[in-house]
């Protein structure tokens, strides 16, 4: 079902069987639950495993969670893997002060007036305990059954990192979730890294580059089109961030486009270049009614709001999965 919706006619329903998938997962914070949506329904089909997955902050976290859960029990353990985290990380929130009124808005002052260094010195993160107790990164690393491309921010040089699969660390996953308002800055072999989002959310060019893929499948946190102007002053500054934080992804794509137009014209004896030329790229993305004010927040991950993503996820992806017709 699902390569018939991307017109690809596949005999037989195994993985061996169907065009290398390619996952490529955007940031965007608690919004990450719509991502946990679409892999859910995804892993429910029996021709879906991918071969590599790129991510970035919250994308870069379902990425590993995905994998982990592949490599421990196929689809339902990446299944069961995600909506452990997910469901853990909105038990968390009810615990949380930015569970109260206001404290979103309380918070971003915070944020403003001080720094992690200064308000949190101990570098406390609750989401490190819960990754570093769920995947077990050393056996992770040493599997390489599916190419991982995670990002993170070098600080000094604003230039995007990108760990593969043999390097992934739980320090490098918290690097691509390294919100500089939040967390302290993330040292990796002498360098400090900030989260991938702000420079490769997430990174595609180099995965569709390095691998195998013939199928990319985009999963965005920021809405194709936001109708309304922002004039309040928070709402402007929020969309501010959405704006930058989905540039480096449509360069990408945008690269992407420009290589397989000049390749069309071309007439190509390498296999690999046929095989951009012939990529498909689908992308699921949020819709733009989960950024109103009233929707909550990135920082503000409450269980019914995640509940709320998850199954706009679902819907999202099954309007792409919709059989269409396939020529004989």
């Amino acid at each position: 079902m699902f390569w018939r919706s991307f017109g690809n006619h596949v005999a037989g329903t195994g993985a061996a069987n169907v065009p290398p998938l390619a996952l490529a997962l955007q940031g965007g914070g608690a919004y990450g639950a719509f991502t946990w949506g679409v892999l859910d329904r995804l892993l429910q089909e029996d021709d879906v495993f991918p071969s590599a997955i790129s991510g970035a902050s919250a994308g870069a976290v379902n990425a590993v969670l995905i994998a982990w859960g592949l490599l421990q029990g196929g689809r339902e353990g990446a299944r069961t893997a995600l909506k452990q985290f997910w469901g853990e990380v909105g038990q968390k929130s009810m615990l949380s002060p930015m569970g109260l009124p206001g404290a979103d808005l309380q918070f971003d002052l915070w944020t403003r007036l001080f720094s992690p260094y200064q308000f949190n010195p101990l570098n406390y993160n609750p989401l490190r305990d819960l990754l570093g107790g769920m995947v077990d990164f050393e056996l992770l690393r040493r599997s390489g059954e599916i190419a991982l491309f995670i990002s993170a921010t070098d600080v000094a040089s604003g230039e995007p990192r990108i760990f593969r699969e043999t390097e992934l660390t739980l320090d490098v996953l918290m690097a691509s979730t390294c919100l500089p308002h939040v967390s302290q800055a993330i040292e990796i072999d002498g360098r400090n890294y900030w989260d991938g989002g702000l420079s490769a959310n997430p990174p595609v060019l180099p995965m569709v580059l390095e691998t195998q893929c013939r199928t990319v499948l985009v999963v965005k946190l920021t809405p194709d089109e936001e109708p309304t102007v922002p004039t309040a002053a928070p709402d402007i500054m929020s969309r501010l961030r959405r704006i930058l934080l989905n540039g480096s992804l449509q360069r990408d794509l945008a690269a992407l486009a420009e290589m397989r137009t000049l390749l069309s014209r071309q007439t190509l004896s390498s296999g690999d270049l046929r095989r951009l030329r012939d990529l498909t790229i689908r992308q699921v993305t949020i819709d733009h009614s989960f950024f109103d004010g009233s929707n909550g927040s990135a920082l503000s991950p409450r269980m019914d709001s995640l509940e709320k993503l998850r199954d706009a996820g679902i819907a999202a992806i099954e309007g792409v999965m919709r059989p269409v017709a396939v020529s004989a």
